[in-house]
């Protein structure tokens, strides 16, 4: 009977025990990617749930729209920017409900349930907007645009003239974003956050660290130095208002494939954006920019401003193209507030006014 030799033994011993702690390594680490996989399904489909529980949908000539309808008072119709959806919507129109009004809160087409069809273009968003109010039995009300919703929420100020009573445009999309592939913020955030698996980093950040998170969110859009927004992003987490209003904006784009039609379409349709002077919009007009947005933002909102008579420019001071924020928070809603009730009645004597 051979017997094999005493190093042949622990060469063999070492091969199964480095064999048997590999095993044990990848073991571990495909129940780690497991657990991983089972966490980011489950706040994926939380969030799914949670959007479809929080809004309607309705059928309309021009298809089917998804809506949210909160508070009592004056109604507010608010169109949201690019990512968004009804539930951005509801995010800007809180501080409005507080203040006495009624949200109504769409998703544009593309976005979350309401389908790219019912409406591609602007022009097309504005007229299947109008039919919602109908169904609704709006006969008008107050508009509120956000960043890339501003184009529709002015479409339908001219094609439904009877519709707005008034109109505020917040931090708008109102030039051409020209030829770039990646021309739009919302396009641009799309591309960064690399889709859904991005967007459930972000909500773990959110909860990790949620100044520094704040912080990199209101430099986006804007020339903001890091000191300033460090200085707005403490001023908000020590404010729950604003905590929340930052939060729920945060918590809105996600998660991204949901979006994803909208946010496309938004990018290819506004990179050709036309207005021409002396625009036909009988409703009062308020536009709100912040004083360190970008300047192809802000150049945009003062053009806009020269092309419609009568209308109002309030830049805010201190924030970019995340607004309002800071000190300027709680004065910037009373006056979009004031506006929406009482727009006649206007002046331009708020300090932040130019």
């Amino acid at each position: 009977m051979t017997k094999h030799p005493k190093s042949l033994r622990r060469r063999t011993s070492g091969r199964d025990g480095y064999g048997r702690a590999l095993l044990l390594t990848a073991a571990v680490a495909a129940a780690l990617l497991l657990g991983v996989a089972c966490l980011y399904s489950h706040w994926r489909q939380q969030r799914l749930s949670l959007l479809e529980s929080g809004s309607g949908l309705t059928l309309l000539p021009q298809g089917v729209m998804e809506y949210a309808d909160r508070g009592d008072g004056p109604v507010v119709l608010v169109i949201h920017g690019s990512p968004g959806g009804y539930d951005q919507g509801l995010v800007y129109g809180e501080e409005l409900k507080r203040r006495g009004f009624r949200i109504i809160a769409i998703s544009r087409p593309g976005y979350l349930r309401t389908p790219l069809l019912t409406g591609v273009t602007m022009e097309e968003q504005a007229d299947a907007i109008d039919s919602l109010l109908s169904t609704l039995g709006i006969t008008s009300c107050a508009v509120l645009g956000i960043a890339e919703g501003a184009p529709s929420a002015l479409q339908l100020a001219m094609r439904h003239p009877e519709r707005v009573t008034t109109l505020a445009l917040l931090s708008p999309t109102s030039m051409s974003l020209g030829s770039p592939p990646i021309a739009s913020l919302g396009y641009q955030l799309f591309h960064d956050l690399t889709g859904d698996l991005g967007c459930w980093y972000l909500s773990l950040w959110l909860k990790a660290n949620p100044i520094s998170l704040y912080e990199q969110v209101i430099s986006f859009g804007s020339t903001l130095k890091p000191s300033r927004a460090q200085a707005l992003a403490r001023d908000a987490f020590a404010d729950l208002r604003q905590s929340g209003f930052l939060s729920g904006l945060i918590t809105s784009i996600t998660p991204l494939s949901t979006r994803e039609a909208g946010i496309i379409n938004d990018n290819a349709q506004l990179k050709d954006l036309q207005w021409t002077s002396q625009m036909a919009i009988a409703a009062p007009l308020l536009i709100l920019t912040g004083e360190e947005e970008k300047k192809t933002l802000y150049e945009g909102s003062r053009k806009l401003v020269s092309f419609v008579p009568g209308a109002s420019l309030v830049v805010i001071p201190l924030n970019g193209h995340l607004t309002p924020i800071g000190r300027e928070f709680g004065p910037t809603w009373d006056r979009i507030a004031d506006f929406l009730k009482k727009p006649l009645l206007l002046r331009p004597s708020h300090p932040s006014s130019r």
